[in-house]
Parts: C-alpha cells; sequence; structure tokens
C-alpha cells in the first residue's frame, strides 16, 4: 500500500503541495508499521469526512497523516502508541503546552454551570476587560468562535466605520478562508511590476472580488502608489504585523510606523491580524513588541488554550460602530461560556507570569533556532531559520536572508518537508511546511533531544539531497 498524502491549501505553499504531491505519488514503500492504525484512520475518515479530516490543514504529512489520541504539555501521542516532542501545537493555539491543568480545573468548573445560555454572563465582560488591560489599543472587544470569523467582523466593522468597500491585503499575509480575503494566501506566486498585484483565490473559474487590492508587504512606496488613487476608496488595510504564514520576520524598521501615518492621512483603518501573535509573542502582541497601534486588532489561537474563540478588538471610535450601531456584531456561540472560562484562565495566567514567562519562552525558541544554524552550518546545507519569538520558521534557500515574500517563494519547500519525515522518525512532530510553534511547556531537556534528532535529521536530509 502507498502512502496517501494530501495538503492544505489553506496553510501550505502551493510549491509544497506539488513537491509532496508528485513525491507520494512516484512512492512505493510502504507505510512503515509504527503508522498503521493512523493509516487506518485516515482510510476510514476519508469515506465520510473531506479529505478525512475536519480541516484541510492537518492532512499535509507523511507517510500519512497522523491520528491522535492524547496529549500532554509538550507532547503527543498517535492512535499507534508513538509518543512525539509536539512542535505543531495544533498549529499554534496550545502556547502553553496541552492541557494545562489551572485551564482544564476551569473548564470543568464552567460546565457544572452552564455551556451555553442565549444570554450574558459575567465571563464576557472579565474577558473582554481582560484584553483591554493587556492590549493598549484595545477599548472594546468583540467575541467571535474563530479567527476567520474575527477577521469578517473586523471587515464589516471598518466598511461600517468609513463607508468605504475596499480592502488592501498584502501578498502571502492569510487572513482565514473566509471570502473576500481568501485571496493572494501563502502559495500564491508573488506580483511583478508597479500597481495592485493580481488576485487570486484559487477556486477554478471564481471571479477575482473588485474591492479587494493586494500590495507587497514591507514596501511603502508601493502602498503610496495604491493610496494616491484609490486611497478614498479604502475601508481598512489588514495585515500580520510579524508575518507567520510565509517566512516568519518583522518588517523592516519604520515600515509600520508609515503605514499608520498613511491610514491616518487618508482616514483608513489600521487591523492587525494577530490570530498567531496576539498573546504570544508579549501579552499584548506584536503590536506591544513593535511600538505601532491599530485601530482593529483580531485575536484567536493563544487566546484560550485550544479552546474555540477569538475575538476582534479595537479603538471605542471603531468599535462604537458595532456597539451603539448601525452595524450589529451576532452569532449564536460568541462569548460561549466554556471557551470564555477557558480564555479567562489563559489570560490570567499570562498576566500574572509574564515578566518571567515570556523571556523563558523566547529564550527556548532563540536557543532552538541558533543551535540548529549551527548544526546546518556544520554539514554546509542552505538551511535559514527564520524566528519572532516563540515562532520558528525553517527556509532552504541560498544562503540569503529570508525577509520578503519572493524570496520565501524562491526557496525549495522539498529538503524542509523531508526534515520534517526524518523528524517524525525521530519522535519530533513539526509540520512540513517548516513552522514550528514552540511552548513554555518545552524544557531545556526537550531542545536538547530536538537537538539531537534535528543533527540526525539533518544529515539524513544533507545525503538525500546531495549536499554532502
Amino acid at each position: 500500500m502507498t502512502p496517501h498524502v494530501e495538503t492544505s491549501p489553506e496553510r501550505m505553499p502551493m510549491k509544497s503541495r506539488e513537491v509532496i504531491g508528485a513525491a507520494a505519488a512516484a512512492a512505493d514503500t510502504p507505510v512503515p508499521a509504527r503508522y498503521q492504525e493512523s493509516l487506518r484512520y485516515m482510510n476510514r475518515a476519508r469515506r465520510v469526512l473531506p479529505r478525512g479530516a475536519g480541516s484541510a490543514a492537518r492532512v499535509a504529512r507523511r507517510p500519512t497523516p497522523l491520528a491522535m489520541q492524547k496529549a500532554s504539555g509538550s507532547r503527543v501521542v498517535d492512535v499507534d502508541g508513538n509518543t512525539y516532542l509536539d512542535y505543531v501545537l495544533a498549529l499554534g493555539p496550545h502556547f502553553l503546552g496541552h492541557n494545562p491543568p489551572f485551564v482544564l480545573e476551569a473548564v470543568r468548573d464552567q460546565l457544572d454551570r452552564g455551556v451555553l445560555f442565549g444570554a450574558q454572563h459575567a465571563g464576557e465582560a472579565e474577558l473582554a476587560e481582560r484584553i483591554c488591560a493587556m492590549v493598549p489599543s484595545v477599548e472594546q472587544v468583540a467575541l467571535t468562535s474563530t479567527g476567520s470569523d474575527a477577521v469578517h467582523a473586523a471587515t464589516r466593522i471598518a466598511r461600517a466605520a468609513t463607508g468605504r468597500r475596499r480592502i488592501v491585503k498584502f501578498e502571502g499575509h492569510y487572513h482565514g478562508w473566509i471570502e473576500p480575503l481568501y485571496v493572494n494566501v501563502p502559495g500564491v506566486p508573488p506580483g511583478e511590476g508597479a500597481g495592485p498585484l493580481p488576485v487570486v483565490n484559487g477556486i477554478a473559474g471564481a471571479p477575482p472580488p473588485a474591492d479587494v487590492i493586494v500590495c507587497r508587504w514591507n514596501d511603502v512606496a508601493h502602498l503610496r502608489e495604491v493610496l494616491a488613487t484609490a486611497g478614498d476608496s479604502v475601508a481598512m488595510i489588514i495585515m500580520e504585523p510579524a508575518t507567520c504564514n510565509f517566512g516568519t520576520f518583522y518588517a523592516d524598521p519604520g515600515y509600520l510606523a508609515e503605514v499608520r501615518a498613511l491610514c491616518d492621512t487618508h482616514g483608513i483603518v489600521l487591523a492587525f491580524d494577530e490570530v498567531i501573535t496576539g498573546f504570544r509573542l508579549a501579552p499584548g502582541g506584536a503590536q506591544q513588541v513593535l511600538g505601532v497601534s491599530p485601530d482593529l486588532t483580531v485575536f484567536a489561537k493563544a487566546l484560550a488554550s485550544g479552546f474555540p474563540i477569538a475575538a476582534v478588538g479595537g479603538r471605542d471610535s471603531v468599535m462604537s460602530i458595532a456597539s451603539r450601531g448601525p452595524l450589529q456584531h451576532v452569532g449564536t456561540y460568541n462569548g460561549n461560556a466554556v471557551s470564555v472560562a477557558a480564555a479567562n484562565a489563559t489570560l490570567g495566567y499570562l498576566q500574572t507570569t509574564a515578566a518571567t514567562l515570556y523571556p523563558q519562552v523566547n529564550a527556548a525558541a532563540e536557543r532552538l533556532a541558533d543551535e540548529t544554524r549551527k548544526i546546518a552550518e556544520s554539514l554546509e546545507l542552505p538551511l535559514i531559520v527564520n524566528r519572532t519569538g516563540s515562532v520558528l520558521q525553517f527556509l532552504w534557500g541560498d544562503g540569503s536572508p529570508v525577509t520578503s515574500y519572493p524570496q520565501a517563494w524562491a526557496c525549495d519547500p522539498e529538503p524542509v518537508a523531508d526534515l520534517a519525515l526524518e523528524l517524525l522518525h525521530r519522535g519530533v512532530h513539526a509540520l512540513e511546511r517548516g513552522l514550528w510553534f514552540v511552548s513554555t511547556s518545552h524544557t531545556q531537556a526537550d531542545i536538547d533531544l530536538t537537538l539531537e534528532a534535528l543533527s540526525a535529521a539533518l544529515a539524513q536530509v544533507a545525503t538525500a539531497h546531495q549536499f554532502r
């Protein structure tokens, strides 16, 4: 039986899909015995679930997508009983590691009192107050269930606040799967030339939305050029303030401040998508680290330790359009009591431990990045390891720094995907697209074990790709 490999159009670069798909099609090696229960589960699930999963983002894995049975701290266990050091962390939410006991205790307590009321409960206001206290740019908060929902809400709020329709996003930035912003996501080739870039959503025959303009990120001249003609029609500029979906790096010094000034000049709402970076890079997210305040911010992953909740927050002058009309923010599951309890427990812990917790996890991620670079250098491999806080990105380049989407696009995804496969065999769970999340539960001993596995796996990749 040959491995069945599927990938995620939402999260995985197009070139990775092509490379891994071709490799799987050509493979004639059976799935190893240690993954047979996962393979059996996936064969069952594909009969009744699209791609065999609740999200296509979960099925980019060789030799077969894994099915998990339990997790704790920095480790996950699959249905075959294999234990892995986990750097996927559910694609980011488990900043505190899997199943923090104090979060589970808060959830169990809330379960005894109720799940969903169709009415208000005290936890909602408590959570909004916590977010406002932690993120200085936020004065009001609207709760949703997912990051995509929150981006959709931010879009509606910005349009209502400005009376305009058009949205500016940036190539390679990911803002969820909901239209109209699922365009020029990671996997779409970078644009060429001046002016608005091509808009592609990957749906055959679907016309590009007329109200979305795609610009090059970290290129203030390009943005100025676009706004010179379109600025009066733009409601919102949205971006990842620190890119985590296509390279994991910060913008050039001064860039975000320039974008802030352009938004003020043209009366545009500036929105930061901090679905990944919010509460992970710092208590106030990337905007605290970078010193630039947006008008709206979207939060999700690290907010509730894996429980489904998201939020859009911002200045009262913008959010008031939702709180005092005419826009109404609605949703049956918004602010469900269980997820709110998890979020309050998570943020409460972050508030009380911030002084030691963030330096600790960032130092662990820095050590992992630095030592991995040294291993790659010793093997004369062109592996690049970018880092923003506790988020790492592995890229196979030409030795030059990767600080733009075109440069990230030019990197070879195949060796990085092969590295993830080799690591899996050695007990390390990492995404094939090279995005790594470090949690507060990863110990120095965990980092030691990871580096040992990386040393052996990189040597194997070097041999396979004829670098030695």
